[in-house]
């Protein structure tokens, strides 16, 4: 099937119902110009990396086709039965997506340079057309009967695409802070290490958890745990990151068993105890939105420690269960003895 027709040659389209206008009419101009931010929103989304936000986005891309269809109208014709209108359901749905965004970021008090990332200055053109989408459409309703929840939902929609750029700068803005410090750590920490290889350390068991040393800190965690009465799951990682194992005692927390191996795998990556890291993540501090941007795998609440074997990072230990307290208290028992602390 051929896509061109030839019908417009003469600088006229059709509207839904028939109807032919020049194509400067104004509610070409307008239907066109909501066909333009949708085609801005696709491209924004391949940058975006927010799960909730990319969600989003499809959503309002398929709104907009309504948005563009009902626009695209002539005023003879009355909307099909079964058509898809924009509801105030939908701009109910753009304002909890402003608050949730706007709730994890730093308050500002002057203007915002539109974009530091790749996905928040995308999401800023799209604002941009956004605003004038809707200059487009008061100017149409001022000659045509447009419904006001038009209107609403493309006021309303300038004001999301603003908050999720926004939200994703600042996502951007931790991963890259995220990874600086982590590069930073690995390269201090190598010009403090000897000479000798990755690979004749992990020979000589300078980088692993030996079996004996693991068997002791699963007794002695237990045995703490047992004593206070607060059953608890003990995880191990290695230096990697990667689970060595995950032991469940009886009638711990089954919420326990995805914990316990996040708080291990947390004090390998950021090389520090999970309680250290509460105030890094508060807004307007380095490490703020870690935990969205790190997809869940990493927890900043207290019962990880890091594992260090003469100088050398050789895993990370995890106790999730009681209190947070009381998961540090078992932790700092499971190690007890051990001289796996970072200075020893």
């Amino acid at each position: 099937m051929s896509i061109y027709t030839k019908t417009g040659d003469k600088g006229t389209t059709a509207l839904v119902g028939g109807a032919r206008v020049k194509k400067t009419d104004l509610r070409v101009e307008t239907y066109g110009t909501v066909d333009e931010l949708n085609a801005m929103l696709s491209l924004a989304s391949k940058a975006v990396k927010d799960e909730a936000n990319l969600a989003l986005l499809e959503a309002l891309q398929y709104q907009l086709f309504y948005l563009g269809a009902e626009l695209a109208t002539a005023e003879t014709n009355t909307p099909k039965a079964g058509q898809r209108l924009i509801t105030s359901d939908d701009i109910t749905a753009m304002e909890q997506a402003i608050d949730r965004c706007m709730a994890a970021l730093p308050p500002v008090h002057s203007f915002v340079l539109p974009g530091t990332s790749e996905a928040g200055s995308r999401l800023h053109v799209a604002r941009t057309i956004a605003r004038r989408a809707e200059r487009r459409t008061v100017e149409l309703s001022e000659t045509a009967n447009i419904r006001p929840e038009l209107l609403k939902y493309l006021n309303r929609l300038s004001d999301c695409l603003y908050a999720l750029a926004r939200f994703e700068d600042q996502l951007a803005h931790t991963n890259q802070t995220v990874i600086q410090r982590y590069l930073s750590a690995t390269t201090q920490r190598r010009l403090a290490l000897p000479e000798a290889t990755d690979t004749q350390q992990v020979a000589s068991g300078q980088l692993a958890l030996d079996f004996s040393l693991i068997h002791r800190m699963l007794q002695q965690a237990m045995k703490a745990a047992s004593e206070m009465q607060v059953p608890v799951v003990i995880s191990l990682a290695d230096r990697h990151g990667n689970t060595i194992l995950t032991y469940r005692m009886p009638d711990a927390l089954l919420v326990s068993v995805e914990l316990a191996p996040k708080k291990a795998y947390t004090a390998v990556a950021l090389k520090a105890a999970t309680h250290e890291l509460s105030a890094a993540i508060q807004p307007g501090a380095d490490l703020f939105q870690l935990e969205v941007s790190s997809g869940g795998k990493v927890v900043t609440f207290g019962g990880g420690y890091p594992l260090y074997r003469d100088g050398h990072l050789v895993g990370g230990l995890g106790i999730s269960g009681g209190t947070v307290e009381q998961d540090m208290k078992i932790a700092q028992a499971a190690l007890h003895g051990l001289h796996l602390g970072k200075e020893e």
